[in-house]
Formats: structure tokens, sequence, C-alpha cells
């Protein structure tokens, strides 16, 4: 996590320096905000898959007590994850507007 935001601040101040306008650096965060909500929510689902296996069942809802507190929210925004059950899809749903992952 440190490393993404090391590699941020990095990069705003080498595209300003190249002058690159801030509309395009707000671009560029935007981005980069979007991506580490999916590696989480990729994560996320691996995660419940795994324990899915290994407890033979299949999970109707986020079992929040069984998975690391990190995976739970979107890095970018905190907010919780949503699990959204349709038949046999499942989706997870970034409330951030960073979208969704299914499985």
């Amino acid at each position: 996590m440190r490393n993404v935001s090391l590699f941020t601040g990095l990069a705003v101040l080498l595209f300003a320096a190249c002058g690159t306008s801030i509309s395009n650096i707000d671009k560029i965060q935007a981005r980069l905000n979007k991506n580490k909500c999916r590696i989480n929510r990729e994560e996320l689902i691996y995660s419940m898959q795994d324990l899915e296996y290994r407890q033979d069942t299949t999970f109707t809802e986020i079992p929040q007590t069984l998975i690391d507190d990190s995976l739970l929210v979107c890095p970018a925004t905190n907010q919780f994850y949503l699990l959204v059950v349709d038949g046999n899809d499942r989706t997870v749903i970034c409330p951030g507007g960073h979208g969704e992952s299914s499985f």
C-alpha cells in the first residue's frame, strides 16, 4: 500500500514537472484508485472462494469475521463492498463507483 502511495506521489511530481495539467493528474489518480479497488475486490473474491472450498459452503453475504478487514472496503473510499447474489452469479460491487467483479 505504501508503494502505491509513493508511486502516486512521484507520478504527480513527474507529471507536474512535465507540464501535465491538473485535470490529467486527476484522471491518473482516478485510474489508480479504480485499479487499487479492482485488485482489492479480486483478492476478496479469492479469499471467499478459498474459504468456501475449505468449509464446503457457498456464502450469500461477505463473511466479515473470517476475512481480513482491509479486503472488506474500497482502499480509495473506505466504503464497504456490497455482495449481490443473483441465482448462481455473485457480484462484489464498489459503492464508490470503481466497478464490480463477478464470480
